[in-house]
């Protein structure tokens, strides 16, 4: 709150979160802190100091069972993490009415600290390892520079609540890694296919993430 006293920002857009589905699994206390009570305080600092507030929310809230949510189907979550940023939405819109929400998965550049899932996928393949990656998971993804421009919009054009910030093709992981690694010129042979119905994974995880788009 001091900080946002000081620097009196137009717009706090909040993308802070623990992300990783089973690390949430593992320590659900520390989920729901970095997820869910901060989004709240952040929220209620906005309101309190008169500065709009795009919250950053996830496609990891329903079961899976169908494909292109739509923004009023009622979420499902099926793992901790889901239900921290489920609870986060809630917490924002209670607390900051006019918040816009954003539901995404977004691909791009990440941090030194922090590989994206297209830097795994880049970097696995030009170091020659082959990687594995499920058929039959699916999820709308969009580019983080189009993200921005699109949050942007709807922030220029006084938007709230929930929208869907999505790409407009629903693809399988697998075939993502592919279309990727022919964008840059590296071998596809080393991408193999997995199904996630078949691996082990501590987290329970939906089978289809994609979002319906057209609302946006």
């Amino acid at each position: 709150l001091r900080q946002l006293e000081q620097y009196r920002p137009d717009w706090i857009v909040h993308t802070a979160g623990v992300t990783n589905v089973d690390q949430c699994e593992r320590d659900p206390e520390q989920a729901r802190e970095a997820n869910a009570v901060l989004a709240r305080n952040v929220a209620q600092a906005a309101v309190r100091l008169g500065i709009g507030l795009v919250h950053i929310s996830t496609d990891h809230l329903f079961g899976g069972t169908r494909s292109l949510y739509q923004e009023d189907d009622p979420p499902e979550p099926l793992n901790v993490y889901a239900r921290t940023k489920l609870l986060a939405e809630q917490w924002v819109a209670e607390a900051c009415p006019g918040a816009l929400v954003v539901r995404t998965n977004f691909f791009g550049w990440g941090h030194r600290y922090r590989q994206s899932f297209s830097d795994w996928i880049i970097g696995g393949l030009r170091g020659g390892e082959a990687i594995t990656l499920f058929e039959d998971a699916f999820f709308t993804p969009i580019l983080a520079d189009q993200l921005a421009v699109d949050v942007h919009r709807l922030m220029e054009m006084g938007a709230s609540g929930i929208f869907n910030v999505a790409g407009d093709e629903r693809v399988s992981r697998c075939e993502f890694a592919l279309r990727l690694a022919k964008s840059f010129s590296l071998p596809v042979a080393l991408i193999h296919r997995g199904r996630i119905s078949e691996a082990h994974l501590t987290a329970r995880r939906p089978r289809d993430m994609s979002l319906d788009n057209s609302k946006a």
